[in-house]
């Protein structure tokens, strides 16, 4: 081949990579199950990064996972990038204690965001007399998911009230996969569950099965709350939940966004410029984000700030929220993935009508993935216009402790194996499988009680007609 032929050959070549990004990276968040709010949360955040893509160059999926701890273990084997975890979980892996006694102090995490709080919440079965904390004693007390971090607050409140594990009744789950479903089957009286809320498995249990909600308080809560400084008190907002007249008092920490060290800086600071520059966006894209500021973001937590956020953060990139267009955000059209059979307990789909009602479906193979089966809409955020949502995270299947794995059938609700999830869901979708419907009144602050103000100028309210959904521990 003669030289002029070779350079004619080289030369567009060399022009198209003149305009892409040097250095892409392809990350992957760890979040938790998909009927929680963690797995919408990293949703979220990809959908914000993949809006970018054109100026950055890096990608964003999102794979399910248990939660916090599944998301520990899969950050330290690399199976991915960035990890939500609750901050007493982060508190006990870098020091070393509770479930970290044996594995040393991890000085390798760092923090780039904190996202929202989330809350230890008490749930009691109908029939099971409990209106009180104390009233668990001698009952079927489920103390949470051991991949996430459920198990490691609820054993901290045991020890705060004096009981042991033998105090209470022995159980035995019906369904493995679906420990909650205990509530409702008469195999449990009671479980805790870490959630921001509003929370689409919450919501669904008692809607469905009438389940209850009971405060978490007393005089050993407010000791543990002063001797612990990483819990702080918290309660669910009033009539956020069917029947929920009253707030909920309850034990809260933070949901926070982390990495390790050795993540590159400038991979780094493309989240936090993206994210930081899209926050009006971000907060309405999950009811549990829509209190979401850049201070909040950017708040002291105990965990080493990344270096990567240690600099002075530029001013806001040129696509600013009010400046996206479809073309922009439409994506290329995702077909399902397959999922692990230990991934999550159970899957619900919602599909958004008119914006208030969020209908839900459990599968009959509860682990398998999708990413339009978790999601909830509140009736105090203001919607998203409908292109600003049509932008979808690939997702992963997972393990318990976040690994890929090769597709299964018995796993999976797709027709076919594929390594991404659309988050596009057609109204008529849900119809088919005729799922429950639930109202749900949620807003950001359910944790706070406090209700958001709607910014009715900057986000124009979405079609009656269309049904586009979001991602919904």
């Amino acid at each position: 081949m003669s030289l002029r032929i070779l350079h004619h050959l080289l030369l567009p070549l060399c022009a198209l990579s003149a305009l892409l990004p040097f250095g892409s990276q392809a990350l992957t968040i760890g979040t938790g199950p998909l009927n929680g709010v963690y797995y919408p949360t990293g949703g979220a955040i990809c959908r914000v990064l993949n809006a970018g893509h054109a100026l950055h160059g890096d990608s964003c999926t999102v794979q399910s996972t248990r939660g916090s701890m599944a998301n520990l273990k899969a950050l330290d084997k690399g199976d991915v990038q960035l990890a939500l975890v609750q901050s007493d979980v982060l508190h006990h892996a870098l020091h070393g204690t509770g479930p970290f006694s044996g594995q040393g102090a991890n000085n390798e995490l760092r923090s780039l965001f904190r996202l929202y709080q989330e809350s230890l919440t008490l749930l009691a079965a109908p029939n099971s007399g409990i209106t009180t904390l104390a009233d668990i004693e001698g009952k079927r007390v489920y103390p949470g998911n051991n991949g996430a971090g459920e198990q490691i607050t609820s054993q901290a409140l045991m020890a705060a009230m004096g009981w042991q594990p033998g105090q209470f009744a022995a159980y035995q789950l019906k369904s493995d996969s679906e420990p909650l479903e205990g509530l409702c089957d008469g195999s449990l009286d009671a479980a805790f569950v870490v959630a921001g809320h509003p929370s689409l498995a919450v919501g669904d249990l008692i809607s469905r099965c009438k389940v209850r909600l009971i405060p978490i308080e007393g005089e050993q809560i407010d000791r543990l709350l002063k001797q612990h400084p990483y819990y702080q008190r918290s309660r669910i907002a009033a009539n956020l939940y069917p029947g929920q007249t009253t707030a909920i008092n309850n034990i809260g920490m933070s949901a926070e966004l982390v990495a390790l060290a050795s993540l590159p800086d400038p991979i780094v600071r493309t989240v936090r410029d993206t994210l930081l520059a899209r926050v009006k966006q971000f907060s309405r894209l999950h009811p549990a984000l829509s209190k979401v500021t850049p201070e909040q973001l950017q708040a002291h937590t105990e965990l080493p700030l990344h270096a990567g956020m240690s600099d002075q953060p530029p001013a806001p990139l040129p696509l600013t929220p009010e400046q996206l267009t479809a073309e922009q955000l439409t994506p290329e059209p995702l077909t399902p993935a397959p999922s692990a059979s230990e991934a999550v307990p159970t899957t619900e789909q919602v599909s958004a009508a008119n914006g208030m009602t969020a209908t839900l479906e459990a599968p009959s193979d509860a682990t398998a993935t999708s990413s339009a089966a978790v999601t909830t809409e509140a009736t105090e955020v203001n919607p998203l216009p409908e292109e600003a949502l049509e932008v979808a995270p690939e997702l992963t299947a997972p393990t318990t402790e976040g690994e890929s794995v090769a597709p299964s059938a018995a796993a999976s609700t797709a027709p076919a194996p594929s390594a991404a999830v659309s988050t596009q869901l057609p109204q008529s979708a849900s119809a088919a499988t005729a799922p429950q419907e639930q109202a749900i009144q949620p807003a950001s602050s359910a944790v706070t009680g406090e209700t958001p103000q709607q910014d009715k100028t900057d986000t124009p309210p979405a079609p009656a007609t269309s049904a586009a959904t979001q991602l919904q521990p």
